[in-house]
C-alpha cells in the first residue's frame, strides 16, 4: 500500500493523519498508544502492546523469598523526624 499525505502544522506540532485503509491494515484503534522511531529519514510507528498487566501480580511475578532485600535499621528516630506512636492522645 503506498499512500500519500501531507505534513500539517497543528499548534506548535505537525501531524499527518491516517487514512482509514490505513489504519484498519494496521489493526489500529482510536487512541492507542504508538511508539514512535525513526529509521535513517523513515518515521515508524508501531502500536504499544497494552494488554493491561500492570497489574500487583505481574509486577510481583518472579520475586521469590531469596530475592527479598532484609530490612535495614537506621536507628532512632531524630529530631523532626520523631513519630509518635501513642494514638490515645
Amino acid at each position: 500500500m503506498n499512500i500519500t499525505q501531507n505534513l500539517q502544522k497543528w499548534g506548535n506540532s505537525a501531524g499527518v493523519r491516517l487514512p482509514k485503509k490505513v489504519v484498519e491494515a494496521a489493526r489500529l484503534k482510536p487512541n492507542q498508544t504508538l511508539d514512535i522511531s525513526l529509521k535513517g529519514r523513515s518515521i515508524i510507528l508501531t502500536p504499544v502492546d497494552e494488554d493491561n498487566s500492570f497489574t500487583l501480580e505481574a509486577m510481583l511475578k518472579g520475586v521469590t523469598p531469596e530475592s527479598i532485600h532484609p530490612l535495614v535499621d537506621w536507628g532512632p528516630d531524630v529530631g523532626a523526624e520523631i513519630i509518635d506512636d501513642d494514638y490515645s492522645k
